[in-house]
């Protein structure tokens, strides 16, 4: 049997990708990303949106962090597995396309803006004009840093929802190091050669004096989940992704300025059946490459007065590839019109930003923001689309008395497509209300234009029929966000912190999935008139010498378009949502144990079913499902680490699901996918340091 890669066209050639000359770029805040003051508490430093590194409690925003060492303790595959715990953040499979589509605060994927290092990506896919995570290597990952709310003044677009900031490692101070990382996972019961999971990964720092590089590469291979399915078929579809990265820097005392480029390339492939026995079957590869380039550097002049920029560009492609097999084996280049397309992105984004401090009490933040992005290909309207957006941003942040924090800002836009509101506003305020307890209260203004997607974009295939629509209208945005942090050390050495946190989300002219009026086979893009949001959590964690304890509950409501017609029905659907997390180290013999737990709710909503020509409007709902993992690490030798355990203890595989077809993109069959059950996961970890005597 041939290999498909053999078999298909010439693609846009990495290696040469890795070699393009980057014009002279700055970029964001060096200094935010790399520790240079050798302190022990990383985990407690963020920098996503701040004028400079500092605590969490310090922050004016409300900011989660997940750190390398909870990310290590949970063992992923990929990014999805770390992120699947967290209140206010729900995922769903798209298993024609592979991608892992989310939804933040009630609010669908397109409106969180996903960056690496401060950078937004490039290459929304799939049917939910969606960055798809699971396409960033787990194994670089410093921490992530989540920062729920509208964040459109200082990121623009896409940030409706909030921010997931992806912050890579950077090399520290030792002279070396090496980490390499060994994953075999069961896909449900499948296991062997040609299934399971099968990951590797291989990193490295080098320092010299004031320079400094690093490289890394993986290799992530899904041999997909058989399952029920029959002959060729497989009901998840097999994903090989080759991701590697490679830096290199300069820092001194005032400068730090360093240069980073990214590669992906992932191939899903889809083997089908033939309609006929004994005739050819078209299968498909879904290829997608992403090479994104980028320098940050930032400048210290003194005490009052610093400056930083980043600049990067992005070449996204994704193609369809088609094939014939034939019952002797045999692989061919299918030909039949429809069956290939390559559709490219590029994007380019530049930011600088300046902080000046003219006293102790106000600060002042000045920056531009460009962003630049084009879209070319066969299924692409008019074959070559382009969206420019230019703003100017400003804030302040003013601490009139001990323990206020006030920070507004204002986010002019012009954009190329769309008519962006006169000014976009925001204003956060952080209070001490003493040492123990912090509130933390902000309003926001939100604007998005459609993406090119949205708008020229039209997606056919088996399972989809979706058409874009350049008609869009864009979208706005009135947020509130409110919460209260409690911090107490507790008798004999426990600590204990509880956040209460509250939001409020109404957004116009959101852009939904609709059916065409001209063809109900055919789904597309409308602007539903007004879409809200609301609701609230509480969390809390405690640690005590070995232990680590965190729960959390929250409750979010989903706006109910239908009541404004009728007014029996609630304006808002509620769904639920448990989380909880117990680690526990037993440091003589090296061993740490974990198990996650979250409780996804049903999601309910109405719609209008049809029966017998009739056509009743009916609440519809998403069956709820517990979701749980246990992990535990072993460490062997001082730079060995042995991680082992179970994902999915619950062998969640679907769940019933009473959603219509009408108005979304697939049709339904009165279940939704979820997962490939109950799986079995071991792996080994490799990290050396070594340090210049």
């Amino acid at each position: 049997m041939h290999d498909f890669r053999a078999l298909r066209p010439n693609r846009t050639d990495m290696n040469k990708l890795l070699l393009l000359p980057v014009s002279f770029l700055f970029a964001l805040n060096l200094s935010a990303q790399t520790d240079t003051s050798g302190r022990k508490d990383l985990e407690e430093v963020v920098v996503t949106g701040q004028y400079k590194p500092q605590s969490v409690k310090n922050s004016v925003y409300q900011v989660r962090v997940i750190t390398a060492q909870q990310i290590q303790k949970q063992a992923p595959s990929k990014l999805q597995d770390v992120l699947n715990n967290q209140l206010n953040i729900r995922f769903s499979q798209d298993l024609a396309t592979g991608g892992s589509n989310l939804t933040m605060l009630g609010l669908t994927g397109q409106n969180v803006k996903i960056l690496i290092d401060g950078v937004p990506m490039v290459g929304r896919q799939g049917t939910s004009n969606e960055i798809n995570i699971n396409q960033i290597e787990v194994n670089s990952i410093e921490r992530i840093e989540i920062i729920e709310g509208p964040m459109s003044v200082v990121y623009g677009a896409d940030a409706l929802a909030g921010v997931i900031n992806i912050i890579t490692k950077k090399p520290r101070y030792e002279s070396f190091s090496v980490n390499a990382r060994l994953h075999e996972e069961t896909v449900g019961k499948e296991y062997g050669i040609k299934q399971g999971i099968h990951n590797q990964y291989l990193g490295g720092t080098y320092n010299y004096k004031n320079w400094y590089v690093s490289a890394g590469v993986g290799r992530n291979l899904f041999q997909g989940w058989k399952d029920t399915a029959v002959g060729r078929e497989l009901v998840w579809h097999k994903k090989d992704q080759i991701v590697a990265n490679g830096v290199i820097g300069y820092r001194s005392g005032k400068l730090n300025i360093y240069y980073r480029i990214d590669g992906l390339d992932e191939v899903i492939t889809n083997p089908a059946n033939p309609a006929t026995p004994g005739q050819t079957a078209v299968d498909q590869d879904y290829i997608t490459d992403r090479v994104m380039q980028q320098v940050q550097a930032s400048y210290l002049f003194n005490k009052k007065f610093s400056s930083n920029a980043l600049a990067s560009y992005t070449h996204f492609t994704r193609q369809v590839y088609s094939t014939l097999y034939y019952p002797n084996g045999d692989v061919r280049v299918a030909t039949a019109p429809g069956l290939h397309s390559l559709s490219t992105f590029n994007g380019f984004t530049f930011r600088g930003s300046a902080v000046y401090r003219p006293s102790s009490i106000v600060s002042f933040q000045p920056g531009v923001d460009i962003n630049l992005e084009t879209g070319e290909g066969e299924r692409m309207k008019a074959g070559n689309q382009r969206i420019n957006d230019y703003a100017f941003f400003v804030t302040s942040e003013f601490t009139p008395a001990p323990g206020i924090n006030i920070r507004p800002g204002l986010r002019f836009v012009d954009n190329s497509v769309y008519k962006a509101p006169p000014v976009i506003p925001s204003v956060n305020t952080k209070f001490t209300l003493t040492d123990k307890i912090d509130l933390r209260l902000a309003y926001a203004r939100g604007f998005r234009s459609p993406s090119l997607r949205e708008l020229y974009y039209d997606f056919f295939d088996a399972s989809h029929s979706i058409k874009g629509n350049p008609d869009l209208e864009a979208e706005h945005s009135n947020s509130l966000t409110g919460s209260v942090d409690w911090t107490s050390s507790l008798k004999n050495n426990y600590k204990l912190k509880v956040i209460l946190s509250a939001f409020y989300n109404d957004v116009k002219n959101m852009i939904d999935y609709a059916v065409d009026a001209s063809n109900p086979a055919i789904t597309t893009y409308l602007n539903v008139a007004s879409y809200k949001t609301r609701g609230a959590t509480l969390s809390g964690q405690l640690s005590h010498r070995n232990l680590e304890a965190t729960a959390g509950a929250g409750y979010t409501g989903r706006y109910n378009s239908y009541a404004a017609d009728n007014k029996d029905l609630p304006d808002f659907q509620w769904s639920p949502e448990v989380n909880a997390l117990i680690n526990y180290n037993f440091p003589k013999i090296g061993l740490g144990v974990n198990l996650y737990y979250k409780y996804k709710g049903k999601l309910p909503s109405y719609s209008y079913v049809e029966s017998n020509g009739t056509q009743t409007l009916t609440l519809v709902k998403s069956e709820g499902y517990h979701w749980a993992d246990f992990t535990v690490n072993k460490k062997l030798l001082k730079v060995l680490t042995l991680n082992a355990g179970i994902r999915n203890l619950f062998n969640i595989t679907n769940i019933s699901s009473s959603a219509v077809t009408s108005g979304t993109a697939h049709a339904t069959s009165g279940t939704q996918s979820l997962a490939s059950g109950r799986s079995y996961f071991a792996g080994l970890a490799f990290s050396f340091a070594g340090f210049n005597k």
